[in-house]
């Protein structure tokens, strides 16, 4: 019943962009029904049991429940679906350590090929828009596929599938790329590989027309990590030289695939000015004439670096912001009311910290902060050990769950995604934070198999 209302929910918030209207409606009900069913089922079985990691999830949920009664918030009015997604990401987080390693795999293999198969349509959608220039909507409520621009610091267009933004919906293709990457190694009929390369092709086509340099940068980590994982499968003789060639070449990969998303936007440029497509564009008027065809990310990577996209000005105004209002460290604020104090000391009126531990500080104080600190050090920490570990159970498919993981990381250290309000204020979670506690789930019950005796408790 967990792997079911697991894989359910996920798919119903990851559906949620197409028909906001008609989600919301159905969530306001049946889906807070249905993810209470699901919680009470849960901890009726499991109670305060599980992994350590498990532990912090439930500890921190419940703490931010207690927050929101210190910030007076005493009948959940403002805040009961940011207590109820933080009590779903427990459940979810727990799906894989409750199943067996076969159950688990093949409870896997099945999401995998939902999430695939909707984003693989979603990212042809998009790539097909953006590509032309066009716009056209979704039914049943007309939710636009198109282009658009930014203009905060330079001009350039990029995709937007359900009217999402970029930093949201490239880590949408990043995720389903890295299930990509786990299939192909996990599949057993290698012709299913063909289908599985082919649309880890359009994923990353997708992410590089996100132009999300964050997600660019963890797929780049990825790239190096992968060149690990595949020096280590070849016999040398000096392991000194191994280790010397293997850091050479996880070093060299990452500017190269960095590099190679601006390759690709620009043969993406040399394709559209070959076929010289001729279509009506709606949207000309909008985003004037002639330039709707050009494609490129024009900002100052060197500026941007410098300055960390102008995340610095975010970052400094974390101290006046305690200075000023000091209870925050112990309550946190609500999470509409974050933004209030820090905009009196930014440039610019950021919706959020870009930052999901700074966030994290911010929503739920100290103790917010440390149960979620403490819950990144050791998944981290599990993550490298089973990622350079050489039991023969653990496969290269299974290493290969690192990914996203830390991608999801690298992008949290520059974006909000986990632990916190959901940036897409459509719905009060989504498919990035669910997917996250999904496959970390599956991946603590992958280490918990090859490591039993660190396991303390288990879900039973």
């Amino acid at each position: 019943f967990l792997a079911f209302m697991t894989a359910a929910l996920l798919v119903f918030f990851m559906v949620s962009p197409a028909a906001p209207e008609h989600w919301s409606a159905l969530y306001s009900v049946y889906g807070r029904c249905a993810i209470i069913a699901m919680l009470a089922l849960y901890f009726w079985k499991c109670g305060l049991r599980g992994s350590t990691e498990v532990k912090l999830v439930i500890w921190y949920a419940i703490w931010l429940f207690v927050t929101r009664l210190l910030n007076t918030d005493y009948y959940l009015e403002n805040e009961f679906d940011l207590v109820l997604k933080t009590f779903l990401c427990v459940a979810v987080l727990s799906t894989g350590l409750v199943l067996d390693p076969t159950q688990r795999r093949r409870f896997f293999d099945i999401v995998i090929a939902i999430v695939g198969g909707f984003y693989f349509i979603v990212a042809i959608l998009a790539i097909t828009a953006c590509f032309l220039g066009i716009y056209f909507y979704i039914p049943p409520e007309n939710i636009p596929f198109g282009i658009e621009s930014y203009y905060m610091y330079a001009a350039f267009y990029f995709i937007a599938p359900f009217g999402t933004n970029r930093t949201i919906s490239a880590v949408w293709f990043y995720i389903a790329s890295c299930l990509m990457v786990y299939e192909f190694l996990n599949c057993r009929r290698k012709l299913w590989r063909i289908p599985i390369v082919f649309a880890w092709l359009v994923f990353y086509i997708a992410v590089a027309l996100a132009f999300c340099r964050s997600i660019k940068l963890a797929m780049s980590v990825n790239a190096a990590m992968l060149v690990i994982l595949g020096m280590k499968l070849i016999k040398m003789k000096s392991n000194a030289l191994k280790a010397l060639l293997i850091a050479v070449l996880a070093l060299v990969s990452m500017p190269l695939v960095y590099k190679s998303f601006d390759l690709t936007v620009s043969a993406t440029q040399t394709v559209y000015d070959w076929i010289a497509p001729d279509v009506e564009r709606i949207s000309d008027p909008y985003v004037g004439d002639g330039r709707v065809q050009t494609f490129g990310d024009t900002r100052d990577l060197k500026e941007s670096v410098s300055n960390m996209s102008n995340r610095g000005n975010i970052f400094a105004s974390i101290i006046p912001t305690i200075k000023e209002d000091p209870t925050l460290l112990l309550i946190g604020k609500y999470s509409h009311q974050i933004m209030d104090i820090p905009h009196k000391y930014q440039n610019y009126p950021y919706f959020h910290m870009h930052n999901y531990l700074v966030q994290t500080l911010m929503l739920a104080g100290v103790v917010g902060l440390l149960l979620v600190l403490a819950f990144t050090v050791m998944l981290v920490i599990k993550m490298i050990r089973l990622f350079f570990s050489r039991l023969p159970g653990v496969t290269a498919a299974v290493k290969t769950l690192t990914l996203p993981l830390s991608g999801i990381f690298i992008y949290g250290m520059m974006e909000t995604a986990i632990f916190t309000n959901c940036a897409d204020d459509r719905v009060p979670t989504d498919f990035r934070e669910l997917a996250f506690f999904l496959i970390a789930g599956i991946f603590l019950g992958f280490y918990y198999d090859a490591f039993p005796a660190k396991k303390k408790g288990g879900a039973e």
